[in-house]
């Protein structure tokens, strides 16, 4: 009988089966799975180390079967997140000192309206000098379209609170569909409010640390004009 189709990484024996098998054999199949057995053990003692080691390697198997279910069912999950929650709101996050990343949800109903008005939608960058004020010190617009979702905002240099309002504009009257939060600005760097091709008064240090090249890269990626 050939001990390796028997034992070919296959635990799932029975007592049946090891009973056809000789005492060499057994021992073999012992040596094999690390079991310790003299030569002159009896031969039912080896059967029942080898069952029960069988039944430990069987244990192990089902769990990890039940753990590889677990990250399926985990990846079904995460690729069937709803893409919108049907509701209506904006958010920001401060990325740096110069930038924002802002994105934001319609309900069914908001968007029904809008395309049925055939309104324009945009966002509006609001600046104020203090959390208290009402009225801002400055604003600029971004245009969108109605499957935009998000927009990364570059911040102009100086500015200390922002709030972001997401608008629909129809027959020349805006409605504020979802405004967030304000948002105090930390104090930056002059630097990163150089533009592209601008000389910058910085150390070598600074210079060699690829801060232009850092600055080109930024505004070409992330363009938008001010007014």
């Amino acid at each position: 009988m050939d001990i390796n189709n028997i034992m070919k990484k296959d635990y799932r024996l029975t007592r049946a089966k090891l009973e056809t098998l000789t005492s060499a054999e057994l021992l073999e199949i012992a040596d094999e799975y690390g079991i310790d057995a003299p030569d002159d053990l009896n031969r039912q003692f080896i059967i029942g180390d080898l069952l029960e080691l069988a039944s430990e390697l069987e244990a192990d198997e089902a769990v990890a079967d039940t753990i590889a279910l677990s990250d399926e069912e985990q990846a079904i999950n995460v690729n069937t997140l709803p893409a919108s929650y049907n509701e209506t709101k904006i958010n920001v996050i401060l990325r740096n000192p110069i930038s924002l990343f802002v994105w934001w949800d319609l309900s069914e109903w908001t968007i029904k309206k809008i395309k049925a008005e055939r309104a324009a939608m945009r966002l509006c960058v609001y600046f104020f000098e203090s959390l208290e004020d009402e009225k801002p010190a400055d604003a600029f617009d971004i245009q969108l379209s109605y499957s935009d979702r998000e927009n990364y905002v570059i911040i102009p240099n100086g500015k200390k609170i922002v709030r972001v309002d997401l608008l629909s504009e129809s027959a020349g009257k805006s409605e504020i569909l979802a405004h967030s939060e304000k948002i105090a600005i930390p104090k930056g760097s002059p630097i990163m409010a150089s533009k592209p091709g601008e000389k910058l008064a910085v150390s070598r240090i600074v210079e060699h640390s690829g801060v232009a090249e850092l600055l080109r890269r930024h505004y070409n990626i992330y363009r938008q004009s001010f007014n």
